[in-house]
């Protein structure tokens, strides 16, 4: 894996699912950023340093593939287990729900977001308490 490589992990974790919406998002120019995450374009330390911390990722793996921070909880980013977390307890079913099903659908939706890289979970927190309801847990 490349730094290139880890710089596009590093965004997708932190929940932005183009380099161009992570651009805008931090007001850095697109075709540097996309250039540094498509590898065409070699990446400096204070860069490396500026992309970790808006992604709150670890430098260290971005520029050499060694983590030294505390993997997050749930394997999704702090700003996605944040939204699902608020999705969740916002969400009209999470008063009748126990805490282990709470507990139970945020990881369900911490996976999803993992390995979909998407955002905007709402549709799924409805369809998943509809679910467990009508499976009676």
């Amino acid at each position: 894996m490349e730094i290139s490589d880890r710089l596009k992990q590093a965004r997708i974790d932190a929940g932005f699912r183009s380099a161009r919406e992570a651009a805008n998002r931090f007001n850095w120019t697109g075709s540097t950023y996309a250039a540094h995450e498509n590898g065409t374009r070699g990446i400096k330390t204070p860069e490396i340093q500026r992309y970790a911390q808006a992604f709150r990722a670890d430098p260290c793996f971005i520029a050499f593939g060694i983590e030294t921070q505390t993997n997050p909880i749930a394997g999704v980013s702090e700003k996605v287990l944040r939204e699902v977390v608020n999705f969740v307890m916002d969400h009209e079913g999470a008063k009748e729900s126990s805490a282990d099903v709470l507990a139970d659908l945020i990881i369900d939706l911490c996976n999803y977001a993992k390995q979909s890289g998407e955002t905007g979970l709402g549709n799924i927190v409805d369809f998943e308490f509809a679910r467990r309801a009508a499976q009676g847990s």
